[in-house]
């Protein structure tokens, strides 16, 4: 184990392996050794365009660079930030360029070396998104990009890479607390710092932001960023601890919460469930003393005979039923008929009768006599008005009394049948309401049925038995602990180990980078 474990392990009050396995499982990282130091030059800037709108004209600047410190000045007040903003586009993959100067910008290239290692941007702004290459080294290595994502990706991959930067973890909170609410209401995320935000301490834009460096202030960020551009020590074991921590401390409040939550999202209190565990009991007391299952077998067996038994005759009834009816019906009809004809034969010879004795001497609708009529030679045989032959005989009144026999024995027996029809209902009707009441027995006997085996309301016991332990227990962890785990305990201890030891190296560290700007800022 290292020296800063044990440190840790010894002030949290745990062992160096299990201190050793949180900080591993936590992916905190020792970063005691002082980073050997690199440079970054800028050697030439070149780039091409046209400007457009308000100004307009050609755009060639060119601009090469030796070793030194360096001014950029203007008489007119332009241009010079422009410049640092390209620098700073080219060397980050993305910028914040104006956007009349970024279409004015057609062509960009810049030339620098990392720690003497030479490399190129070639950015071509032509197009909606800006495509290049950076060629690294004397082989001239090169990696292209088609938009601006894949350019800060090749930027940020290269640069984190030749600088020996490491990727940065902080703390984000979602959202402030509300004024006087509880401090546990405060989550967040961890977030990943990588070169979009190294880069930022390359250039002090500071136009309408408040923050001088990066594009928020406060938070601590930017300033744990100017600790590892210097090369103090520990800022990347210090940042891990104390993001692993609040990760730590909101699982366990998220834990908490939802414990509560589950507590009060279920009505029933312990008191509650320790009455359902009586209750519970006492039913298997009783179903051990219940009738056995095989008599109540049996009656579901003989509830379900009958029940068959009693189907069977219902469909007989209904068949029998529809058999009189269909009979009724039919009588019905023949007797219509035969009462139609009955009439019919009744009625031609009244008709035959009564027009055959008459004697007309004119006719009957327009009051012209026999003799001025078309059929006045005719005999007495034919009629005189229309010319028609002789009437035949009148009907055969026999057919007509054998007719109303027949007509008088069919209304005797559509009664019988109808009686018929109404009893075979009724018998009908009977049997179905004996077959719903053997349904409402079968259904009986079934609910008498054990509901539960003697295994079965051991299981329920058991099962209220386990439920009420975890109900205590979530109603413990519902409740903050008075202390701290170990887990919080050895990344608690972890941060500020860390941060003691970066204070102690920063001593001397912070007065060698005062006194390189001491000689930056004077003039020769």
């Amino acid at each position: 184990m290292s020296d800063f474990v044990e440190t840790v392990a010894r002030r949290a009050g745990v062992d160096s392996e299990q201190a050793g396995a949180i900080l591993a499982r936590h992916g905190v990282r020792e970063s005691g050794v002082l980073p050997r130091p690199h440079q970054l030059l800028i050697k030439r800037l070149a780039f091409t365009g046209e400007k457009s709108g308000k100004s307009t004209g050609t755009v060639n600047f060119s601009w090469d660079l030796e070793p030194g410190l360096w001014g950029v000045t203007a008489d007119n007040l332009r241009g010079k930030s422009s410049i640092l903003e390209i620098i700073w586009w080219c060397l980050r993959g993305t910028g914040a360029l104006q956007a009349d100067v970024r279409n004015w910008i057609h062509h960009v290239r810049l030339d620098a070396q990392v720690d003497g290692e030479a490399f190129t941007v070639c950015v071509d702004n032509t197009s909606d998104q800006p495509t290049g290459t950076l060629a690294v080294g004397v082989q001239q290595h090169v990696m292209s990009f088609a938009d601006e994502t894949e350019f800060a990706s090749v930027m940020g991959a290269f640069m984190m890479d030749r600088l020996g930067l490491e990727f940065l973890r902080g703390w984000r909170k979602d959202t402030p607390a509300r004024s006087g609410a509880d401090s546990e209401s405060r989550d967040g995320q961890v977030v990943v710092t990588s070169w979009p935000a190294f880069s930022h301490a390359l250039l002090c834009r500071n136009r309408e932001s408040d923050a001088l460096l990066g594009e928020t202030a406060g938070g601590g960020t930017m300033v744990s960023l100017l600790q590892m551009f210097v090369g103090l020590p520990w800022t990347t074991t210090r940042r891990d601890a104390k993001a692993a921590l609040d990760l730590v401390q909101q699982s366990l409040r998220g834990q908490r919460r939802r414990a509560q939550q589950d507590l009060t999202a279920r009505d029933s209190s312990l008191k509650d469930l320790e009455d359902q565990l009586a209750q519970a009991r006492q039913r298997a007391i009783q179903v051990a003393a219940a009738p056995s299952l095989e008599a109540a077998a049996e009656a579901v067996e003989q509830a379900g005979a009958r029940l068959a038994g009693l189907t069977s005759q219902h469909a007989d009834a209904v068949q029998q039923m529809h058999q009189t009816r269909q009979a009724q019906e039919e009588i019905h009809e023949t007797l219509v008929l035969d009462q139609a004809r009955l009439r019919d034969l009744r009625e031609t010879a009244v008709a035959q009768r009564f027009f055959g004795a008459l004697k007309p001497t004119c006719c009957p609708r327009c009051s012209t006599t026999l003799d001025q009529l078309p059929h006045a030679d005719l005999d007495e045989m034919h009629c005189r008005i229309c010319g028609s032959a002789p009437a035949e005989a009148p009907a055969d009144l026999s057919a007509v009394d054998e007719l109303a026999a027949t007509v008088e024995t069919l209304t005797e027996a559509r009664s019988k049948a109808k009686t018929a029809a109404q009893q075979a209902a009724k018998a009908a009707a009977a049997i179905e309401a004996a077959l719903a009441q053997a349904r409402t027995d079968l259904t009986a006997a079934q609910a008498a049925m054990p509901r539960e085996s003697g295994l079965r309301a051991h299981l329920e016991v058991a099962r209220l038995e386990g439920k009420l332990a975890e109900r205590q227990a979530a109603d413990q962890h519902a409740h903050r602990s008075d202390g701290m785990t170990a887990e919080e305990q050895v990344l608690e201890t972890a941060a500020r180990e860390a941060d003691k030891r970066a204070k102690d190296a920063s001593t001397a560290l912070l007065g060698t980078v005062s006194e390189e700007i001491c000689r930056l800022s004077v003039v020769p």
